[in-house]
């Protein structure tokens, strides 16, 4: 299998774009995965097909919406004569000009894979019309151009993406749960935007429980009740998932991605790559 990087010039100033696209058969993308530095959501219009992602088969067909995060390599197949899609793409500056300012729920669905994440959500699911709407607005905007028409998309996406936390929330707690665990992670806040930024540094819990003022003890239990895993697993997942995408996109040996991901022990890095992604290292090249 190929995967590969896919270069999507986005505009600084408004970093999205929007467009209707009909795949052949042809154009079959089964045994060629590629990834992108954005973010993607896809309406399916007409016509039929199957999307490949993380080692998972979704079957499509019209009204179904499809979204992957930056570092899911894709592909497709078409099954009928002919397959339109309607497919959005935007980057985190589109959401907010600075990382640190940008409201991390927003980008939950996307970064935050809770047990009830897919990368499908059928028509007929909840919510599924009202985005099925909203991007055939956005698209009508997009092309119209009329005055204001960035704001309205602006807008547009936000609902949308609120439409998306909605659907992966998990109905079985109750909505005081939700909101102590909201509560918890604005206050982890720095804290993920910092590991995220220095993954390839040295990180220790003292440093993360500090940047929230809080004692590394009582960080450790938030992180695990806000996230559902340990802080040292969520950074470990943090790295792998950019050696990842440097096996697949880099002429790098594995001891320099590891190195250029924060692993400082190369046995420890396959140890963990394959704990969190099923295999080795060699096997994602």
């Amino acid at each position: 299998m190929r995967i590969y990087e896919e270069i999507i010039p986005l505009d600084s100033s408004f970093p999205f774009t929007i467009s209707l696209y009909t795949l052949q058969q042809r154009e079959n993308t089964k045994e060629s995965f590629h990834w992108h530095s954005c973010f993607e959501i896809t309406l399916v219009k007409a016509g039929t097909g199957i999307y490949y992602v993380n080692e998972k088969d979704y079957p499509v067909g019209p009204g179904d919406i499809v979204i992957f995060n930056q570092t899911e390599p894709h592909g497709w197949e078409v099954t009928s004569a002919a397959m339109q899609v309607l497919v959005a793409i935007f980057t985190i500056d589109f959401i907010s000009e600075r990382v640190g300012d940008f409201d991390y729920q927003y980008l939950k669905p996307f970064v935050d894979r809770g047990s009830n994440f897919r990368n499908l959500i059928k028509a007929g699911e909840p919510f599924c019309s009202d985005m099925s709407y909203l991007l055939n607005e956005i698209y009508r905007e997009y092309n119209t151009k009329a005055v204001g028409y960035q704001f309205m998309i602006k807008s547009d996406i936000l609902k949308l993406l609120t439409f998306l936390i909605r659907n992966f929330t998990d109905q079985n707690k109750s909505q005081e749960l939700l909101t102590v665990k909201q509560t918890t992670v604005k206050r982890l806040e720095k804290a993920f935007i910092y590991m995220y930024n220095h993954y390839n540094e040295k990180i220790t819990l003292d440093t993360v429980a500090g940047l929230c003022c809080m004692s590394p003890v009582y960080f450790s239990s938030s992180f695990r009740k806000a996230t559902g895993s340990s802080f040292i697993n969520y950074l470990t997942e943090i790295r792998v998932r950019h050696a990842q995408k440097l096996l697949q996109s880099k002429d790098m040996n594995v001891s320099d991605i590891a190195l250029e991901c924060g692993f400082r022990n190369i046995a420890n890095f396959y140890r963990q790559y394959r704990r969190v992604t099923g295999h080795t290292p060699k096997e994602s090249i």
